[in-house]
């Protein structure tokens, strides 16, 4: 069980996991993104799995894309798109058998709650 508390120490919310944490996160972004008229420079926090199809078209359209896009089309494997809070800057991490994705989404939401002044804890 996870909870969410504010700064003052105020619970806020309940997950069972960090899926479910990490679900309501992503909502709640893509509801940002909607009431800002399809902005995506608005998109400041985002966790997208591009499938190898998807990197395909992502390196055809950026010709000066990072080498992770190069190496996941290159080797025909899923790419992570990171954003923390900067959307010019994402970071990009090439799926293979030895990345765990499961942890980098639990990062990705304490680090989301963090900057948004929430606490996470784990019970």
């Amino acid at each position: 069980m996870i909870q969410i508390l504010s700064f003052n120490g105020a619970p806020a919310e309940q997950f069972e996991d960090y899926n479910e944490l990490f679900e309501c996160i992503t909502i709640v972004e893509n509801l940002k993104l909607v009431a800002k008229c399809l902005d995506f420079s608005h998109l400041k926090w985002s966790f997208t799995i591009y499938s190898p199809k998807r990197v395909s078209s992502f390196r055809t359209a950026a010709k000066d894309a990072p080498d992770a896009v190069h190496e996941a089309f290159d080797e025909n494997l899923p790419l992570i798109e990171i954003c923390t809070g900067d959307f010019y800057n994402p970071l990009y991490i090439v799926v293979t058998p030895n990345v765990d994705i499961d942890y980098l989404k639990k990062k990705w939401c304490v680090d989301y709650c963090t900057f948004h002044h929430l606490l996470v804890r784990e019970f």
